[in-house]
């Protein structure tokens, strides 16, 4: 049988499978897959072609998932939506006294924002957001 196809199939397939998960794993199937179509192509026994895809492929995960999942994918935890938010710091566009809440401009949209302490804050005063509950912001006095 030629076994060259049925390489190229695995590297196909790994390749598939690696762009819909982004999990770092099936990638280093489609390396295995290349050394054994190396093989392949050099008519080497099939027995051989199955030891160097698998030794290749595991020693690969084993040895750099965990690295390329640090360097390559680090971004995949960013932040979105109003979670970008939680942590910044930001000007009250409206005071906050004992007895109201005040305000504060994000991008357009203003919000309700709550003193984590009693302590009046006057129009102007940084404010760091501490967390979002319904539609107001937690803040305290920033720095």
């Amino acid at each position: 049988m030629d076994w060259i196809w049925v390489w190229v199939a695995v590297i196909a397939v790994s390749l598939l499978v690696e762009i819909a998960t982004l999990e770092m794993v099936s990638v280093w199937s489609a390396i295995g897959g290349v050394g054994a179509l190396i093989l392949a192509a050099c008519n080497v026994v099939f027995d051989i072609q199955l030891i160097v895809f698998f030794a290749i492929s595991i020693i690969l995960l084993l040895s750099f998932r965990k690295l390329a999942l640090k360097y390559l994918l680090k971004n995949n935890n960013a932040k979105i939506g109003t979670d970008s938010i939680i942590g910044s710091t930001h000007k009250l566009t409206s005071e906050i006294t004992n007895d109201d809440n005040g305000t504060v401009k994000i991008n357009g949209v203003t919000w309700t924002a709550v003193n984590i302490t009693d302590e009046a804050l006057p129009v102007g005063t940084k404010v760091e957001i501490l967390e979002i509950r319904g539609n107001k912001l937690i803040v305290k006095k920033g720095e």
